[in-house]
């Protein structure tokens, strides 16, 4: 058990490292938020991380052009899921905007990971309704959701 904390620990910190190494690619807050203690987790509680890369149009030559698909981070905490999703309305003269959603695991009805061709979709259901959805290209990220899923069951059932 104590080797399998420690596969765990090493696994979430190697994904954050890759997230803080994305550059530009990835949204101050969404570094903020893995870097620092902060309201919305303790680096201490997380237990897993998806980091999904910003789309953007390829062979675009126009360096200003807006992507088409926002960079997110998923993370699995003790006590539950937070979704952090980059904004693209500027706040302030350095930092756009970024839209934030926490569900606790003793308020989740269901969690699916629903997989066609090369498109899935992570979807949270809460109080009855889809509270989270994250789609995603199953060509490169559907080893992660896997393991995401397999961690999130064990902490629902911990959690009921």
């Amino acid at each position: 058990m104590e080797d399998y904390m420690k596969n765990l620990k090493e696994r979430v910190d190697k994904k954050i490292m890759d997230i803080f190494s994305a550059g530009y690619e990835a949204h101050y807050m969404l570094k903020k938020v893995l870097k620092d203690d902060t309201l919305f987790v303790e680096n201490k509680d997380i237990i897993d991380v998806i980091f999904i890369e910003r789309e953007e149009i390829s062979g675009s030559s126009d360096s200003s052009a807006k992507p088409y698909e926002p960079a997110k981070v998923i993370i699995a905490t003790t006590y539950g899921i937070i979704f952090l999703e980059e904004g693209f309305r500027e706040i302030n003269d350095n930092l756009l905007g970024y839209r934030l959603k926490k569900t606790y695991y003793n308020k989740i009805d269901s969690v699916e990971l629903d997989i066609c061709l090369l498109n899935g979709s992570f979807r949270v259901y809460s109080g009855g309704n889809a509270s989270s959805e994250i789609e995603f290209s199953t060509a490169k990220y559907f080893k992660e959701f896997e393991e995401f899923m397999s961690i999130i069951h064990e902490n629902i059932m911990e959690n009921k």
